[in-house]
């Protein structure tokens, strides 16, 4: 028994010691996010576009390109406003801006979260390489989790 404490003990300490104090959190984490980002699909191509505006702001366009029509579904602001960090979607269904708060930033795992939002509730972006991320998003749907990946890689 004693083993399994100091072994969850130890565990914690190194979960805690890793991730980033998010109060103390410089923005340039989030610079490989700039340049061109793209999905390659069999029937259509998701494109996100980022843009570091200032040392504070970074935005992207996201759309999609299906049959030679491009159809922009969501712009998009990672802001840092005081001590917290927001990931903001803007898209058509949602009426005002809907706040992503950075609840974890784990080494190139970062996470928001939303949890008074209908789907989703939580959007992870997680850098895997210069050249390749991976986003995500989940929640709750008819009481089932249900989670999206995109897994983008870069435009040269």
């Amino acid at each position: 028994m004693k083993v399994i404490v100091l072994l969850t003990l130890s565990l914690l300490n190194i979960l805690m010691n890793a991730q980033t104090d998010i109060k103390n959190f410089d923005m340039r984490s989030f610079h490989y996010l700039e340049g061109k980002w793209i999905i390659e699909g069999s029937d259509k191509n998701i494109h996100e576009e980022w843009k570091k505006e200032n040392e504070t702001l970074l935005t992207s366009v996201s759309f999609y390109v299906k049959n030679g029509d491009t159809t922009n579904t969501e712009t998009i602001s990672l802001e840092k406003i005081g001590d917290d960090i927001f990931y903001i979607p803007i898209v058509e269904h949602n009426q005002g801006h809907v706040r992503f708060k950075l609840t974890s930033l784990i080494e190139n795992k970062a996470v928001f979260e939303n949890p008074g939002h209908d789907f989703p509730t939580k959007i992870v972006y997680e850098k895997i390489n210069n050249d390749s991320l991976n986003a995500s998003i989940e929640g709750m749907i008819k009481g089932k989790l249900k989670v999206i990946d995109y897994p983008f890689r870069r435009v040269k």
